[in-house]
């Protein structure tokens, strides 16, 4: 997921005249799925014209699970995970970069996935690096990898927007590990130890909740080969996820050295990914994040410009979700925004939306969404999310066509019940701060 920014192509969402119905023909493989005794689940799917494979792990352990003492602690065992040596002193990372490929890891709310890329006859064995790796994590990686995240929390506190993200984050997902930024806090980071790691690892290590999401130039065999890396894992599934706290604070204000002018940040809440009401959700984003402009909200009757309007974030990863909306500017300007934004967000509960709006915000949803399948990265996180959705494999083929589906009233509906209780996150220069 991206921060979706807004430019001109507000001006295309309101031409005048009929659209023609969206396009909702996906190009998804066909693909197998299997699981293992223990629970595992694999997927699979041969490209034809892909020289390369990749592999997607999902591992059910994430920044959700994290305990609030140890913020961090996911990207700092996943980094470690990467760096372990695996055969004859050479780390996961360094073997593929030799074989020409690349081992990388994301941490998102519910899961840490590991993903590797490479020729299709290297991947099985560099899969299995993996597991050993998750299995026994080398604590001689903890400084180098604690030194990157540091880091990594620095440049993230430079952002306006990460900052009012994590503001928002901190306020509704309060009691869990998502509270708290992608990579820790300097704070927490100082304090993990190795059994920190080790037993953070074995959070991963649960046949219920693993997905391996394989695509590309691979063979029965090379799936099967994949696959065994993972048959040795005790079967049975980790702990929930803690549920956050209800929303009780709906506002914070912080001074941010760094940023010139004010920025805002309403958050809302928003449908998970597997939620009936996602397509509907994926139509709002795209009316405001592609949308151009502050417009979008007034139905294309006329209004002040709203030169604050910035953009959205939709993170349906987490459960519950959360919608963003990003204002910047100064004094003046912002105030107008956030009550015209206001007013606009209630007009979205209280009335449908015109038909010829509708249709050119579902063409813009289902387009972004074709549209993030641009990798083969990309390819293996949408199969592994289709293998852990209740509608099955099926989930990603059939998404254009819900989007499609979405009628006014369930863009109505979807806004007054999701979109009724906002978070508001100010960021102030230091000037400003009072």
């Amino acid at each position: 997921m991206k921060l979706r920014h807004c430019s001109i192509l507000f001006a295309a969402l309101l031409l005048v005249g009929a659209a023609p119905q969206p396009d909702t023909n996906a190009s998804f493989p066909a693909a197998a799925r299997n699981a293992l005794p223990n629970g595992v689940v694999i997927v699979s799917a041969p490209l034809a014209d892909s020289p390369i494979a990749g592999a997607q792990v999902f591992v059910p352990a994430g920044l959700m699970q994290q305990p609030a003492g140890l913020a961090g602690i996911a990207a700092l065992t996943a980094s470690v995970v990467l760096r372990t040596p695996v055969e004859r002193g050479a780390s996961l990372t360094d073997l593929a970069a030799n074989a020409g490929g690349s081992a990388t890891y994301t941490v998102d709310p519910e899961s840490t996935r590991f993903y590797i890329e490479s020729r299709a006859a290297d991947l099985p064995r560099l899969v299995r690096d993996l597991a050993s790796a998750i299995a026994n994590p080398d604590p001689a990686q903890i400084p180098m990898a604690r030194a990157e995240l540091v880091d990594q929390v620095s440049e993230t506190a430079k952002s306006p927007v990460q900052v009012a993200y994590g503001m928002v984050r901190q306020v509704r997902y309060l009691g869990t590990g998502f509270a708290f930024p992608d990579g820790g806090r300097a704070s927490t980071l100082s304090r993990m130890a190795a059994a920190d790691v080790q037993r953070f690892a074995e959070r991963y290590r649960h046949g219920n909740g693993t997905v391996v999401a394989i695509l590309g130039a691979v063979s029965d065999n090379n799936v099967a080969a994949i696959g065994s890396a993972f048959s040795a894992w005790p079967a049975g599934a980790g702990a929930p996820a803690p549920q956050p706290a209800a929303v009780t604070r709906q506002s914070q204000v912080i001074s941010h050295r760094n940023v010139e002018s004010t920025w805002l940040a309403l958050g809302y809440g928003a449908p998970s990914q597997f939620s009936k009401d996602f397509p509907a959700m994926l139509v709002i984003e795209a009316l405001l994040g592609r949308g151009g402009d502050i417009h979008a909200l007034s139905f294309g009757s006329a209004g002040a410009a709203m030169d604050a309007f910035v953009g959205t974030f939709y993170q349906y990863e987490a459960r519950p979700g959360t919608f963003v909306i990003f204002l910047n500017g100064d004094s003046a300007t912002i105030t107008q925004a956030m009550s015209e934004m206001e007013a606009g967000v209630a007009r979205l509960r209280g009335a449908n939306l015109p038909a010829d709006l509708l249709l050119r915000a579902k063409r813009l949803a289902i387009g972004d969404y074709l549209m993030s399948d641009s990798t083969l990265s990309d390819a293996t996180w949408l199969l592994g999310r289709s293998a852990m959705s209740p509608d099955g494999l099926s989930f990603e083929s059939e998404l254009p066509a819900r989007i499609a589906a979405v009628s006014a009233a369930d863009v109505k509906r979807v806004a007054k019940q999701y979109l009724a209780r906002e978070t508001v996150a100010v960021v102030l220069p230091v000037a400003e701060n009072r």
